[in-house]
C-alpha cells in the first residue's frame, strides 16, 4: 500500500526543515524565515499594526480584519511589544516563566525574533519617511491583569496549575497569592507611554480623550493610530473602522476568549471570588491611564466590581 503523497510531503518538509535548522542554528534559521515572511506580507503593502498589551482583543481584531478583507491590501501585524524597552522586558519574563531561552516552546523564540525584526523595520520605515497605521485598545486595567494571569498559565508554580486541575478548596486563595507577587501589575499602567510614544511618536496623553464616544484617531508625523476602550467596541467598532479604514461593512469575529479555554471555569470563579486591596485598587484606579481613559463612574464601576465583598461566592 502506498504512502498518501500529503503525508510524505510534509515528512520530506520536516527532514529538510531540521536539516537547515541544524545548519544554520535554530536562531539564525527563525531570522531568516521571519526576514522572508515580512518580506512577502509587505510586496508594497501599507503596514497596520494591530499594537496593544495582551488581553485587551487584538486577536478578536485580527481576526475581524482578516475576514474583512484587509489583508488583501495590507501588511497586517498582531504584536504586544515593539520597543527595545518592552522587547527587553517580554524577553526578561518570559525567560523566567519558562527558566530560559531553551525551555521556550518555538512559537515563543519565533515571536521574540519577530519582534526585534519589526522593530528594526518600523525604525527604518520612519527614517525613510514612511508611514503606517496602528490599532489599539484599552481596557479596565485590573480586568487586563487577571485575564492576563490567565492567560499566562504555563507560568504558574506546578501546585498552584494542579491545584486549578483538581479543582481543590485551596484553589482560589492559591492563585490569589500567586497573582498577588508573580504578576506584573504595572503593564495597563506603563505600556503606552513604554510602546506607542517611543515606537510611533503618539502621545495618546497629550490631548484628551473622548471618554464618551469610547474611540479616538491620532495623527502623528509616522504614524495614524486607532485606539478603542474595549469595553465600548461593540458599540463603536462599525463606525471606528469605517472611520480609518474604510470599512463600512467592518463586523467583529469573537475568538480567543477566556470562556472557550480549559480554566475557564477557575477564571469564572476567581473573578466573582477575588476581592482586592483599596492600595491596590488606588494604584490602578488613580492612575493617570485609567483618568484618562475612563469616567468617573466608570471607574467607581470597577471598583465595587473587584472591591465589592462576595461571601456567597466563597467556597
Amino acid at each position: 500500500m502506498k504512502t498518501p503523497a500529503r503525508p510524505r510531503k510534509r515528512r520530506f518538509l520536516r527532514s529538510g526543515k531540521q536539516a537547515l535548522m541544524s545548519i544554520m542554528g535554530e536562531e539564525n534559521f527563525y531570522r531568516a524565515r521571519i526576514y522572508a515572511n515580512i518580506h512577502v506580507e509587505q510586496r508594497g503593502k501599507e503596514m497596520l499594526f494591530i499594537h496593544q498589551m495582551g488581553k485587551v482583543g487584538s486577536t478578536t481584531i485580527s481576526a475581524s480584519l482578516r475576514a474583512a478583507g484587509v489583508r488583501q491590501k495590507m501588511a497586517v501585524y498582531q504584536t504586544h511589544f515593539l520597543s527595545e524597552e518592552g522587547i527587553a522586558f517580554r524577553r526578561e519574563l518570559a525567560l523566567e516563566g519558562y527558566g530560559g531561552w531553551d525551555n521556550l516552546t518555538p512559537k515563543g523564540k519565533k515571536g521574540h525574533i519577530r519582534g526585534q525584526m519589526l522593530h528594526d523595520k518600523l525604525r527604518h520605515m520612519r527614517a525613510h519617511g514612511e508611514r503606517c497605521k496602528v490599532i489599539t485598545l484599552v481596557r479596565d486595567p485590573i480586568a487586563t491583569n487577571v485575564s492576563g494571569y490567565f492567560h499566562k498559565n504555563e507560568w504558574w508554580p506546578e501546585d498552584v496549575r494542579q491545584a486549578v486541575k483538581d479543582n481543590r478548596p485551596d484553589m482560589l486563595e492559591a492563585l490569589r497569592a500567586d497573582f498577588a507577587v508573580s504578576y506584573p501589575h504595572q503593564v495597563p499602567l506603563t505600556w503606552f507611554d513604554m510602546e506607542i510614544k517611543p515606537m510611533f511618536g503618539i502621545d495618546v496623553f497629550a490631548e484628551p480623550f473622548p471618554r464618551e464616544k469610547g474611540y479616538h484617531v491620532y495623527h502623528g508625523d509616522f504614524a495614524d493610530l486607532l485606539l478603542i476602550k474595549l469595553e465600548r467596541l461593540n458599540d463603536v467598532a462599525g463606525e471606528a473602522f469605517s472611520t480609518f479604514l474604510d470599512l463600512p461593512a467592518f463586523k467583529l469575529v469573537r475568538t480567543n476568549v477566556a470562556e472557550d479555554k480549559w480554566y475557564a471555569p477557575a477564571y469564572d470563579a476567581f473573578k466573582g471570588w477575588l476581592e482586592l486591596p483599596d492600595t491596590y485598587l488606588d494604584e490602578q484606579y488613580n492612575s493617570a491611564y485609567s483618568r484618562h481613559f475612563y469616567t468617573l463612574s466608570e471607574i467607581d464601576t470597577f471598583r465595587r466590581k473587584w472591591a465589592a465583598t462576595r461571601e456567597a461566592a466563597r467556597p
